[in-house]
């Protein structure tokens, strides 16, 4: 079994709001990166979404375990970051489908979609088959510095920013899921 980063970028695609209303439907991801790894990536994989580029949120989604959906707060004093959010893993995943040139996405991912241009431009690329597993990172993720401080400084993620998907190493793997238990 391998362990990925899938990368998303909030300004160009609204993930918060995409797992708020689909969470537990399967998604599909692509990268121009996908290539590189078309034989390795297999179902059962696990997979840690990250979320580039710090921003700063209109509304919250946070995860409610107790009535196991998400919830979009809107009420400013209610509101657990009036920080931006910062780079890191904001939930995780099992593959389910290996990547597959004629995959298309599910119809209800298109209206998430900011930047067109970046949607088109994946199109042309294999889209593997995902299922959320860990929807509670959300309220917890694990960021940039947390995971620096525990000796994962050397991610590819960190070097080489843009790619979108990264293998990581067993150990690098085994590293975030203890991260993740602590939770």
């Amino acid at each position: 079994m391998n362990c990925w980063i899938l990368q998303s970028n909030p300004n160009k695609y609204r993930w918060f709001d995409a797992m708020r209303e689909q969470w537990n439907k399967p998604d599909t991801w692509s990268s121009a990166y996908i290539f590189r790894y078309v034989d390795e990536i297999k179902p059962q994989d696990i997979s840690y979404i990250w979320l580039s580029n710090e921003y700063e949120p209109k509304t919250e989604t946070i995860y409610n375990p107790q009535a196991k959906k998400f919830e979009k707060v809107l009420d400013e004093r209610k509101l657990t970051s009036k920080v931006k959010r910062h780079r890191g893993i904001y939930a995780m995943a099992e593959v389910t489908g290996v990547p597959d040139p004629n995959r298309g996405r599910f119809n209800w991912e298109y209206k998430y979609w900011i930047d067109k241009q970046e949607r088109d431009r994946l199109s042309q690329y294999p889209r593997l088959e995902i299922k959320y597993t860990n929807a509670e990172l959300i309220n917890n993720p694990i960021l940039k510095d947390e995971l620096e401080a525990a000796g994962l400084g050397n991610l590819l993620i960190f070097r080489m920013p843009r790619r979108g998907i990264f293998k990581l190493a067993e150990e690098e793997c085994e590293s975030i899921m203890k991260l993740v238990k602590k939770r």
